[in-house]
């Protein structure tokens, strides 16, 4: 009688613990989504030599020299 009762028990302890891996196994996977954050648009006021003003966006321009070469033309521009 007891080892019916330790077979059952062990059988029954076996089925539970695949049941487990199965619902384990079968849970979706949920994608996390990239999220890129942005600045806010930064406009930067330019005063010309001749006293026009003008803004520029900050952020279209990669490198402080290539807003420093930008404001030189539009200085150009202007006056």
């Amino acid at each position: 009688m007891k080892k019916i009762i330790l077979l059952a028990s062990l059988f029954g302890i076996t089925g539970i613990m695949m049941n487990a891996k199965d619902l384990v196994e079968s849970k979706p996977e949920i994608e996390k989504e990239t999220i890129t954050f942005k600045l806010p648009a930064q406009w930067i006021q330019c005063i010309a030599p001749c006293g026009a003003v003008y803004w520029l966006q900050a952020s279209n321009y990669n490198t402080v020299a290539e807003f420093l070469d930008a404001q030189q033309d539009f200085n150009d521009i202007k006056c």
